[in-house]
Formats: C-alpha cells, sequence, structure tokens
C-alpha cells in the first residue's frame, strides 16, 4: 500500500480540520495514512491512520523571528517525517499547513488544498498574488472544494489553469445520521421544548458568519407571533457581541449559544430549520449534514457553495434576487440591508410553516446528498 500524509493545523478548529480527519479516515481503507498536525491539543475530531503531532502550535501574537523559527521547525520536522515513513504523496489543507508541505518537499507528490473564496478571505494584492501563484507553481495539483473558486484563484490570483481542480467536501452520511440520534443534552432538550419552532446554526462565532443577522431574525419571527428559538454552535471572538445583540433585540432567553461542541448533529436532528448567512464560504459543508439529518435548510446566496449544493446545474455565478425555491432548499440574495433581511425572515418562515413545502425538501434531502458521498468524492481523490 501506498504511504500517504495529510497534514492540516489542528483537529478542533473548523471545517478544513474536520474534512482532513475525514479524509484520513476513508483513504487509511487504502492507502497507509499518516495524519500530521502542528499541534493535537483540543482535537475533537476522530482520525483514520497514524497521527503525528509536529508540536508547533501556533505563534499568532508572537514577534515575526519566533514566528519565522516556527515554520522553518515546521518544515524540519514535517521532512524528517516524510523521509522516516517513506511518505509518496502528501496532501496539505489551508495556506500555513500549504507552504510546509511545499518547503517540506523531498520525493513526494504534494497537493495543496484551498477550504474558502480566495477574494474573500485575503486582498487580491502583489503579496497574496505572489503566495498563491507560488503554491500553485510548487505543488503537483491545487485543489478548490468549489468551482467559483476555482475560477477566483485562477482569474484574481494568477494560478494556472493547468494547476487547478475541482473535487467537493464529502460527508460520511452513515456516521452522521448515527451521532444524530445521541441524546441531547438535558439544558438543549429543555430550551428545544419550551419553543414551538427551533432554528439552528453551526460554525464560528466569527464576523465573517453573520450570525448578527440570525439574532435580528429570530426577533422578526418572534415578533410575527411565532414561539421560535435559535441554537448557535460553536465558539468564536463574536460571541459577547452577539450575547449582546440578542439582549438589545429582547431574545436572551431564546438563543442558546452552546460554545463548541464534539458532536453538533444531535442539535441539528432536533431543530427545524438550520439557516446560514455567511458573508463567504468555500462549500459549507453544514448544509449538506443538514440535510443528511432531514432538517431543511435556508441559506443566503453568498458567491460560493451554497448554490452548487442546493441548485445544481445552475450557473454558479449568479446570486438570488429574491427568494429562490432552489431544488435541494431555499437561497435568498446576498448582501445585509433592510431588503434582504426581509427575503431571509419570509423564507424562514415559510419552511417553518408550510408544511407541504417542508416535506418536499425532506423527500428529496437523501437524493441532494449523494453528490457528496465518501464514495464518491473519495474515488476522485484516489484517482488523483
Amino acid at each position: 500500500m501506498k504511504n500517504l500524509a495529510i497534514v492540516v493545523q489542528n483537529l478542533h478548529n473548523g471545517g478544513a480540520e474536520r474534512m482532513a480527519a475525514n479524509m484520513s479516515k476513508e483513504l487509511a481503507k487504502s492507502l497507509n495514512v499518516y495524519l500530521i498536525v502542528f499541534d493535537s491539543g483540543e482535537a475533537i475530531y476522530s482520525y483514520g491512520g497514524k497521527l503525528i503531532d509536529l508540536k508547533c502550535p501556533p505563534l499568532e501574537n508572537a514577534a515575526v523571528l519566533k514566528r519565522v523559527i516556527n515554520t522553518l521547525n515546521r518544515v524540519r520536522r514535517l521532512r524528517y517525517i516524510k523521509k522516516k515513513y517513506n511518505i509518496e504523496c502528501t496532501i496539505s489543507h489551508m495556506g500555513g499547513a500549504n507552504l510546509v508541505n511545499i518547503l517540506s518537499r523531498r520525493k513526494d507528490k504534494v497537493i495543496s488544498v484551498y477550504h474558502s473564496m480566495p477574494s474573500k478571505e485575503f486582498e487580491v494584492s502583489f503579496k497574496n498574488r505572489t503566495v498563491q501563484r507560488f503554491i500553485g507553481k510548487h505543488s503537483d495539483r491545487y485543489v478548490m472544494v468549489s468551482e467559483p473558486a476555482v475560477k477566483d484563484m485562477h482569474e484574481n490570483f494568477g494560478v494556472p489553469e493547468n494547476k487547478l481542480s475541482c473535487i467537493y467536501n464529502f460527508v460520511d452520511a452513515e456516521e452522521i445520521r448515527k451521532l444524530g440520534e445521541e441524546k441531547l443534552p438535558a439544558e438543549a432538550g429543555e430550551f428545544i421544548a419550551a419553543h414551538e419552532k427551533v432554528l439552528v446554526h453551526a460554525g464560528r462565532l466569527t464576523a465573517l458568519k453573520a450570525q448578527h443577522r440570525l439574532i435580528k431574525l429570530l426577533a422578526a419571527l418572534r415578533g410575527k407571533g411565532s414561539n421560535a428559538g435559535l441554537i448557535l454552535l460553536g465558539d468564536g471572538e463574536e460571541k459577547e457581541t452577539l450575547k449582546a445583540n440578542a439582549a438589545e433585540y429582547g431574545v436572551a432567553g431564546h438563543v442558546l449559544f452552546t460554545g463548541e461542541v464534539k458532536n453538533p448533529f444531535r442539535y441539528i436532528k432536533n431543530s427545524d430549520v438550520f439557516v446560514l448567512c455567511s458573508r463567504y464560504e468555500g462549500l459549507p459543508m453544514v448544509l449538506i449534514e443538514a440535510l443528511c439529518l432531514k432538517c431543511p435548510v435556508v441559506s443566503v446566496d453568498m458567491k460560493s457553495g451554497a448554490r452548487e449544493i442546493l441548485a445544481p446545474g445552475t450557473d454558479c455565478d449568479r446570486a438570488a434576487e429574491a427568494v429562490e425555491h432552489a431544488e435541494y432548499g431555499i437561497l435568498t440574495p446576498p448582501g445585509e440591508d433592510e431588503k434582504e433581511d426581509a427575503f431571509l425572515l419570509d423564507a424562514v418562515y415559510e419552511l417553518l410553516y408550510d408544511e407541504e413545502l417542508r416535506r418536499g425538501y425532506l423527500d428529496k434531502s437523501d437524493e441532494a446528498v449523494k453528490r457528496f458521498s465518501a464514495g464518491n468524492i473519495i474515488r476522485q481523490w484516489l484517482e488523483l
């Protein structure tokens, strides 16, 4: 069996990290997999293969020299691991890991993966164009997780098309459904029982996820007479601001902040609608996971990902101009003014209370998930 390394920052921080862990489990069925992390502390994602901790955690607030030395230590230690285990191919996830992977190259093939929308993640500047072209040039393949991200990386950052590929992330639907059946913590069970309808969202509490719109949405729903509650799964720097928003809108008692949880699926399974209003995404896996759990979804039609999941076959460059009843969920226009908020409210209210519409989407949810099955996606990775 071939020896494959997968490199990622950690096993607890977000979608890219979870996907690296999931990839290690699937690829370990046919390859010798070594999952290499810079810091294994606080790991919450299960994985496959052999876990190797380089013990080089990030030093974000350190002086430049210390951060440079930390990066060089990562390169040195990863190069040693590649030699020790005769690694033939190394897949790295996200910018820092991609650079370390390239700089530690021996005889292995190097595949870099980027999980977001590059021009939304950082400025299209000379510096960033240079970095992305460097990654593209020195990788055997640069993989994006959505077609708009491929186009963005080529047109805005100059990475050659022949170096770019799109491979969607995948879900383990069987495992997600199994985890969804686990019993809820008492606090969550009581919260859900106290509300007629429950909205749910999962993701880091950051400005780019725009969870403040969900607080405003909840207040508007309750203003229409709905006894609705909102569960926010995740943690982040915006948590205290969001709590203040909830108090300002008079819904503090109707928002459950869970913090980071190991099993978000049991919360989603027991909720009525999953709502996503991020300013941008790569491929928002939470939408696919919600569909796995028979939780219908409403998503803002941000630049990348949501349309590919909910409205396959439509032009990825278009954006909803009103409430769009897409094939597998509802899309609403991007933007955050009163008009867009009104569209979001209409879509969520409709999906909460129109039983015929809900049933139609629930009946199609398994069909929506099939395109993102582990079998389909891992086959593409093995071919690559």
